[in-house]
């Protein structure tokens, strides 16, 4: 599984593209020099419990690492991940709400 890279101007996402097709993504914004912001997590029916919703949440993070930038992650489903693994995310963590 590849997930590329797509940005505009402030806002962006990591895709899942399989078959010419967009099957998962995780969208973001930045909202200042030091933040993404991830608003939003969705996964294809045809993608569920593989995992890709976790991949996708990694690769958001290690492009945070790359990018000495934090996370704050405004949609629930990265939130409940971020909470499982605290200790695993906690130099990307922006806390605040």
């Amino acid at each position: 599984m590849e997930i590329h890279k797509k940005e505009s101007g402030r806002t962006g996402k990591l895709v899942v593209i399989e078959n010419n097709e967009e099957m998962a993504d995780i969208g973001y914004l930045i909202n200042d020099e030091d933040n993404y912001v991830i608003d939003h997590t969705s996964v294809n029916e045809k993608l569920s419990g593989q995992g890709v919703g976790q991949k996708l949440v990694d690769a958001m993070v290690d492009l945070a690492r790359e990018n000495n930038k934090k996370i704050i992650p405004s949609c629930e489903f990265a939130k409940k991940i971020f909470q499982r693994n605290e200790s695993r995310y906690a130099d990307v963590w922006d806390k605040r709400e």
